[in-house]
């Protein structure tokens, strides 16, 4: 929709929101002829400078035309935020402001003002600012629970896009409480995300018991955090425990099957440590039994063929590729590895790096959230920045 357009719908709502609040006044109101001739001069002044490419100019019209009382904020309000969804922050900061200028207003307005000024200023990057009125929103004595639970809600935003997990935390913490219980588990989930976040943190410093006591932190908000039982696991397998962190790792296929694919090279890693190939191609046996899937049956044929060979490795993938309709083009080249008389068929090993590449550029991720896609996990989703809602696609 064009600038023009958008201005005109919001120069019709300042008609009816003008008559709204002359007409509210009572015994001091205009009489409605000049009430009408005042309207019409300052919509057509503000037609004309719309028309003239003066936006800034159009939006001061409007401010400076539509008396700010109860009946009209709401207007106010719409075009501040509609002028923010436009990526015009500049235009809807002025426009909040001015609200926040006008003290008549009944408190709790005044508090809508305030929370939407806070977010102009977070969508401009002017972070401090934000921070300053949503602080104000969530620690006055008086805001009303709605608002003061946005206010919160932003300011775990901002200090997310600030990497201040401490502070993130602190401020989630305020939003487990019982006025706003209904998403408790979502917050201690990201509680949960913002622990390992400084436990990586303390790793890149090798800090390596503080950052086990924060993965203990990130596993007390949420028990079943599979990225803090992945970095304890690593921090087992780094200090030589791979036993340790096997019995951690085993866990996660049954309890987070979103994030096998990042708890299987681990795995690889601990039987390698432990001298164990058969015992770590029976685990991925069972995994496979209990919860079938492509890449699973990718990770069985590769450790089939290290311990059996080749042949053995063919004809797993062979056998549970059937399952699979779309994967067509691999069943083909398998057939080469079966083919009849044996002096036709082609090595398996000839054919492999094809396989690989068909199979690699089908996994991929996504995010159960919104849908994005993307070749690595990502924990917070670039998308929609959800946290912890990206796994293997299948």
């Amino acid at each position: 929709m064009s600038d023009p357009i958008v201005f005109v719908l919001l120069f019709a709502a300042l008609a009816i929101g003008f008559s709204l609040g002359r007409l509210s006044r009572g015994p001091g109101r205009l009489p409605q002829q000049q009430s009408s001739s005042w309207l019409k001069r300052n919509y057509y002044v503000g037609l004309n400078q719309l028309l003239n490419d003066e936006p800034d100019a159009a939006v001061d019209t409007f401010i400076s035309s539509l008396e700010v009382n109860s009946e009209t904020l709401e207007t106010h309000l719409a075009l501040g935020a509609l002028l923010r969804r436009r990526g015009e922050t500049a235009r809807a900061i002025r426009v909040h402001q001015n609200l926040l200028a006008r003290p008549s207003l009944p408190r709790p307005q005044l508090q809508l003002a305030q929370l939407e000024l806070g977010v102009d200023f977070l969508k401009a990057g002017l972070l401090d600012r934000a921070e300053t009125l949503f602080k104000e929103l969530a620690d006055a004595k008086y805001t009303e629970k709605k608002v003061r639970e946005k206010a919160l809600i932003y300011l775990v935003e901002l200090y997310r896009e600030t990497s201040d997990w401490l502070d993130a935390i602190d401020v989630a913490d305020r939003l487990t409480s019982r006025k706003f219980s209904s998403t408790a588990d979502n917050w201690r989930e990201m509680q949960a995300h913002f622990s390992c976040e400084l436990a990586e943190k303390a790793l890149a410093n090798n800090q390596v018991l503080e950052a086990r006591r924060l993965l203990r932190n990130a596993q007390r908000f949420d028990k079943q955090c599979a990225r803090a039982q992945l970095m304890q696991a690593q921090i087992e397998l780094n200090d030589g425990a791979a036993a340790a962190a096997l019995g951690i790792l085993k866990k996660l296929p049954y309890q987070s099957p979103q994030v096998i694919s990042e708890a299987l090279p681990l795995m690889r890693e601990c039987y390698i440590a432990l001298k164990s190939d058969r015992d770590y191609l029976q685990l991925l046996n069972d995994i496979h039994l209990a919860q079938p899937s492509l890449m699973l049956l990718w990770h069985l044929t590769c450790a089939t063929e290290k311990l059996n060979g080749p042949e053995d490795a063919c004809r797993v993938l062979y056998e549970g590729i059937a399952q699979y309709p779309e994967m067509v083009a691999v069943q083909t080249l398998l057939t080469l590895c079966t083919a009849q008389p044996a002096s036709e068929q082609i090595p398996y090993e000839k054919l492999k790096p094809a396989i690989t590449q068909i199979l690699d550029n089908y996994f991929f991720y996504i995010c159960t959230t919104c849908g994005f896609t993307a070749q690595a996990n990502h924990w917070l989703c670039p998308s929609c920045r959800s946290w912890g809602k990206m796994g293997m696609a299948e």
